[in-house]
């Protein structure tokens, strides 16, 4: 069984690869998300859709993908899952691309407003929602301190379910250069879901683990507050680890990743404070306009400092990204005419033609900096 990767472990993986420059991807033309394209009916449209946006990023010099993989395609639709994934995973490595799968989530909304996902035709999105749908975590009555999230992992017996697929996808991709790293969780505790996932969790690293996966493993650091509540807008001026959800996080990951949309004085602050686990940093999701979350300002700063990059979104669509978190419609200062998240219009036409030159500029070398490879001594993990 493998153990957490040493410190030596990890920064010679991460100092041996090119600067990890890529996108949290979901494709345009669905609600669903990445369900649209793994599950059975609309396959071939729905791959020739992603196709082309895949195309799309590797001509920008983008060379990895974050992707929330769908547990409930690989429950109903076993053989189709995988048959996708593979064809998937063969479109970004002829584009020298990998990809960051996302086995596990906690932003989701309230039992009470969940949807079972819709298999089959997508449904078209409801205006002025993120997402495309008015059934999700964004709103403020979930968000903090309200409502918990309900997870399909919750459900009594789902479990022997979670270790077959965790077991399945480690033996079949475990050794896949394609993958690159393992996402386990995705924001653990959010959602006023506190701990509620954290003894699955940890079965999860185990598992994957006595699989041997030849790939680091991670779960973010993304803003949890000690009561599963607080103020995110707050949280983003102060911005560091609050609760033991994320300490634990930390601990069990052999690299360190995090998601921050806060500003640039914020995230340089951020970065230094992260420093201290002595540990190659990846920031999995970034970029919202509203919040002062830019490209030019930001990836910059990332490639300096040798930090991984997955900005959110990619082709405004369905999915309606361009829309604000409805919880933070609300607070001063946030101008819900910019877009938040996507880069692209549905016609491949940039949003801001600055931040493709921006983000070629930083894509055109990918080595690593030499700040990449330095390690704070002065570690304080308080």
């Amino acid at each position: 069984m493998r153990r957490r990767w040493s410190e030596d472990e990890i920064w010679a993986w991460y100092t041996e690869r090119e600067w990890i420059s890529g996108f949290n991807f979901v494709p345009s033309t669905s609600t669903g998300g990445v369900l649209y394209l793994l599950q059975e009916y609309g396959h071939d449209e729905a791959f020739r859709q992603a196709a082309k946006e895949i195309a799309l990023a590797a001509g920008l010099g983008l060379n990895s993908v974050r992707v929330h993989l769908p547990f409930e395609v690989w429950l109903r639709q076993h053989d189709a899952f995988f048959a996708h994934l593979d064809e998937f995973l063969a479109l970004l490595d002829g584009y020298g691309m990998t990809m960051m799968p996302i086995l596990f989530n906690d932003c989701v909304p309230p039992r009470s407003a969940f949807r079972e996902p819709v298999f089959g035709p997508q449904p078209e999105p409801v205006p002025g929602f993120f997402g495309g749908t008015d059934a999700n975590s964004f709103d403020e009555d979930t968000q903090f301190g309200g409502a918990v999230g309900y997870s399909i992992t919750d459900d009594p017996g789902m479990e022997r379910h979670v270790e077959r697929y965790v077991r399945e996808m480690a033996g079949r991709y475990g050794d896949d250069r394609r993958i690159l790293i393992w996402n386990v969780w995705n924001e653990l505790g959010n959602s006023s879901r506190g701990d509620m996932s954290m003894p699955l969790m940890r079965k999860v690293f185990a598992w994957l683990r006595e699989e041997d996966v030849t790939q680091p493993l991670t779960a973010e650091v993304w803003g949890a507050m000690p009561d599963g509540g607080g103020d995110y807008y707050r949280w983003l001026h102060d911005p560091r680890i609050h609760s033991a959800t994320e300490r634990e996080s930390v601990e069990l990951s052999d690299i360190v990743s995090f998601h921050y949309y806060g500003d640039y004085l914020h995230a340089k602050r951020f970065v230094a404070y992260l420093r201290r686990f002595r540990r190659p940093l990846i920031n999995t999701e970034w970029m919202h306009r509203p919040l002062g979350s830019c490209i030019e300002t930001h990836l910059p700063l990332w490639k300096r400092e040798g930090v991984g990059s997955y900005f959110f979104g990619f082709v405004n669509g369905k999915t309606q990204f361009d829309v604000v978190w409805d919880f933070l419609k609300p607070y001063p200062g946030i101008d819900r005419n910019l877009w938040m998240h996507d880069i692209f219009h549905d016609d491949f036409t940039p949003y801001d033609k600055d931040e493709i030159a921006v983000i070629r500029a930083c894509n055109s070398d990918k080595r690593l900096p030499a700040t990449a490879h330095g390690r704070r001594q002065d570690v304080d993990h308080a």
